[in-house]
């Protein structure tokens, strides 16, 4: 179990004393225990220690006597343990074997998500995924990762998505989005090493797959409103991806994976490099994965859909990266990092049941093409401040190629490119602005300019559809203060620890307008290994292109059936679509949280945080269904009657296809009654509340054996209102919805060269509401096993199966043989699926 060791001087809410690391100490210490050694000397040099519990536990360190500088008594007491100590920024940083969170670098360490202050941990609870979390659960995919963890919603983008199962949910290219609580894929906000990337197709979302997992040190997630410190998109909260810092030596993979069930057989190879130097490390990843179909007839739930169409798609990808870091002197550092993937996907839609998609159906060929660079610049400017300047330059090109089956012939050609780019600069600085008697304030300030662009051309044989070309500047500023109230060292009655954080951003977005949002945030230790946390905040996302720009479509339409009291052969004009006059979506967030991590039993963790969204100016269709539409007087605000020609001409004027003819008659002015216009709009209210807890711990069972537990679990309440005096309707534990409850159980047992992860996975059931009728479907509840045995001279073989007792999900109403036969949002198709991988490292 990676965990960290803190040395006593720290708190989750005070900042450690300056340390004097070429000052002299005298110190005293018998032969003990590492981990104690370790905290002794950094409590006496006014320090923080960080390393893993597996690198540290089980070491005996020698005796420490004499004068000596913070450096030379670490040194010592790490003589002979393959382990290796950095100290810099007031803390004393310990890599070794494990490769879980002691193995970062630079400032990362104490640099952690959700602040942009040195050594202040957010006021939210921060959840931690490592590479060793990954490695023993058999994961070789960061999609993979994160569709396992309850606080994450599959629903997104998602290369196992299936048809008409919601527009949030369009996959173009195969890729694979964070999506936390459910709040939308556009809605987190997802980072390299803290660099914003391109988005991704056709929603605000980044693909996570294009990152090779073999390179990522550990992944930190805030379930919390960022905005005032990241700004737009980070609404349901921040995940930040961390790559492995001073990596040393070489290590290549080849894994061989499929679906008992028939089809999704995978090959995946990949190698990771790195050399350290005195002043710096540079690291190189590749990673290669094939991946073949699941087809319908290879599931017996999807009976009812066309017999060869695909429920789970083909796809190659290459992704590559690398990352390098310099100090220049004394006091400037370089970092660069730069990331690139190029993958194609292909999916098989059927029109009739049974029937080949060569019938009657159509394939989708896509391409895919992404490249990220993101330079660092960081000057260690004196007085305990640093000034950084970081850029960005990012894109993400998809190409989709389609053909139209009818008989075995092609009947029709179509072809989609959605371009997304984007590119930044931001200077920013840290420091010290005052020393009170719990600590040092200190202050983050900054801002910048970026740029993010989207591309669309979408054309159906000769017809174009969709053409627009659309950038958007974002130019912003931000200040975080923390202001330390009690620290351990004043001893003070009214507990150990008590600290104030504010953040402050404000934006402006050309086509949307100016946006400014607040943050404080609350941390108290009442009593050691004990930390009580609140924040509250305001954060926004601004509308995608997509949703602002890729076209109106207006259809003539007859009332029957969607209004009464009109004269016979009367027709109306509905108006859907996009809409370019949007405005921010905002939220209004708060958490409250507590974490236990006991200085009597450092292997044991315990969290656990209350959240609460609301969410308002979402966008949506204001309507859920145009049965009716013209008779509800909650839609009467949207209808205009007895519209005159020229309104009427005005309406479709701008349409992309223009006026498109359903009454099997033509058109014919004086026969319009009214148009409805139902165009997407910031309309819709949401409320998302919830708790999430984590327990992580970790026991000795001999003298080479452990076992460590990792339990992570959400509930979750959503609902969504549409219009103000609407009815409010329940998402949460919905079909197509994030469930009510999700959990996951995972246990490892090490035993020299052997390790053994089993993992339970529950959620509750979901309820259809989609008809009249009204039906429960069971949750999901798989169990994965994975093991993994060093065989000597660098080779480590692995093994793992993944839902052992391959669970089927139930089967949901449709109305199509396109449309998918179960919830794709919850469930895969894949099945159960059995992996081998042999790895060799140098």
């Amino acid at each position: 179990m990676a965990a960290l060791l803190a040395a006593t001087t720290m708190t989750a809410a005070a900042t450690p004393a300056i340390a004097q690391v070429n000052e002299t100490y005298r110190f005293d210490l018998p032969t003990q225990d590492l981990g104690d050694a370790l905290r002794t000397v950094a409590t006496k040099a006014g320090l923080e220690v960080y390393a893993s519990a597996e690198d540290v536990n089980g070491i005996s360190a020698p005796s420490l006597q004499g004068d000596m500088t913070a450096r030379e008594a670490v040194d010592h007491l790490l003589a002979g343990t393959g382990l290796v100590a950095r100290i810099r920024d007031g803390s004393i940083v310990i890599r070794g074997r494990s490769g879980g969170l002691a193995a970062v670098g630079g400032e990362d360490e104490i640099l952690v998500t959700g602040s942009r202050i040195k050594g202040v941990l957010p006021t939210a609870r921060v959840s931690t995924v490592t590479a060793n979390d990954i490695q023993r659960a058999g994961q070789t995919d960061l999609g993979e990762v994160f569709r396992s963890l309850p606080m994450n919603f599959s629903g997104g983008q998602n290369p196992g998505i299936g048809t008409t199962q919601g527009s949030a949910n369009v996959n173009v290219n195969g890729a694979s989005s964070v999506n936390l609580l459910g709040l939308g894929p556009n809605a987190t906000l997802t980072l390299l090493n803290g660099n914003r990337m391109s988005y991704t197709g056709v929603n605000a979302a980044v693909d996570v797959s294009a990152i090779p997992a073999a390179a990522v040190d550990r992944i930190e997630i805030v379930a919390d409103g960022a905005s005032a410190i990241y700004g737009a998109d980070a609404v349901a909260g921040v995940v930040n991806i961390r790559l492995k810092r001073d990596f040393q030596g070489l290590s290549v993979m080849g894994r061989l994976a499929g679906s008992t069930d028939g089809g999704g057989f995978q090959q995946q190879y990949n190698a990771v490099g790195g050399y350290r130097w005195s002043s710096g490390s540079v690291l190189a990843a590749y990673d290669f994965t094939d991946n073949d179909p699941v087809k319908t007839s290879q599931r017996s739930y999807a009976t009812n859909m066309a017999s060869d169409a695909t429920l789970y798609p083909s796809l190659r990808r290459h992704n590559a990266l690398v990352s390098l870091e310099q100090e220049i002197g004394d006091r400037l550092s370089a970092k660069v990092d730069m990331v690139f993937k190029d993958s194609e996907m292909l999916v098989l839609q059927g029109y009739a049941r049974g029937q080949s998609y060569l019938a009657n159906g159509a394939d989708g060929r896509s391409s895919s093409r992404s490249f990220s660079i993101a330079p660092t610049l960081e000057w260690a400017a004196g007085a305990d401040w640093t000034v950084r300047v970081n850029g960005a330059y990012s894109f993400d090109n998809t190409r989709n190629h389609s053909n139209v089956y009818s008989a075995g012939r092609v009947t029709q050609t179509g072809y989609r490119r959605y371009d997304n780019s984007s590119y930044a600069i931001e200077l920013g600085a840290e420091g010290e602005i005052l020393t009170l008697p719990a600590g040092a304030a200190r202050m983050a300030v900054g801002g910048g300019f970026r740029r993010i662009g989207f591309d669309v051309v979408s054309r159906n044989g000769a017809a174009t559809a969709i053409d627009f070309e659309r950038h958007r500047n974002n130019e912003f500023g931000y200040a975080e203060l923390f202001v330390p109230l009690l620290s351990a060292e004043q001893q003070s009655s009214l507990g150990r620890s008590l600290a104030l954080t504010a953040a402050f951003r404000y934006e402006r977005n050309t086509g949307v307008g100016s946006v400014s949002v607040p943050k404080l945030g609350i941390t108290y230790a009442p009593v050691e290994g004990l930390t009580l946390k609140g924040s509250w905040g305001r954060s926004f996302r601004v509308p995608t292109f997509y949703q602002q720009y890729s076209g109106i479509y207006a259809v003539l339409l007859p009332t029957t059936g969607y209004g009464s009291g009109f004269p016979p052969g009367a027709n109306f004009i509905v108006l859907t679509g996009a809409n370019p006059d949007m405005k921010p979506e905002r939220t209004e967030s708060w958490t409250l949280g507590a974490e236990l991590a006991p200085a009597a039993n450092p292997n044991l963790a315990v969290s656990a945080g209350y959240f609460h969204f609301r969410y308002r100016d979402r966008v949506a269709s204001p309507v859920t269904s145009i049965v009716g539409l013209l008779d509800n007087p909650l839609y009467a605000s949207m209808i205009k009657l007895k519209p005159t020609a020229a309104e009427q001409q005005a309406s479709f004027a701008n349409a992309t296809l223009g006026l498109q003819n359903a009454v099997g008659l033509p058109y014919d002015p004086t026969s319009v009654v009214a148009i409805a216009d139902i165009l997407d709009r910031n309309v819709a209210r949401q409320t998302y509340s919830g708790i999430d807890a984590s327990v992580r711990y970790s026991l000795p069972v001999s003298e080479t054996g452990r076992l460590a537990l990792n339990l992570a679990a959400t509930w979750l309440r959503s609902s969504q209102q549409l219009l103000p005096g609407a009815p409010s309707t329940e998402l949460a534990g919905t079909v197509l919805n994030p469930p009510r409850f999700k959990t996951r159980a995972f246990v490892t047992y090490t035993q020299g060269a052997l390790s053994i992860s089993g993992a339970v996975n529950l959620s509750s059931k979901l309820t259809d509401r989609r008809r009249t009728a009204v039906y429960r479907i069971d949750g999901l509840s798989t169990f994965d096993l994975a093991a993994q045995v060093d065989a000597g001279s660098g080779f480590e073989l692995g093994a793992s199966v993944s839902n052992m007792l391959n669970q089927k999900p139930d089967v949901i109403f449709t109305g199509a043989a396109y449309d998918t036969a179960f919830d794709t949002t919850n469930f895969s198709a894949l099945g159960r699926v059995v992996a081998i991988s042999l790895r060799k490292t140098w």
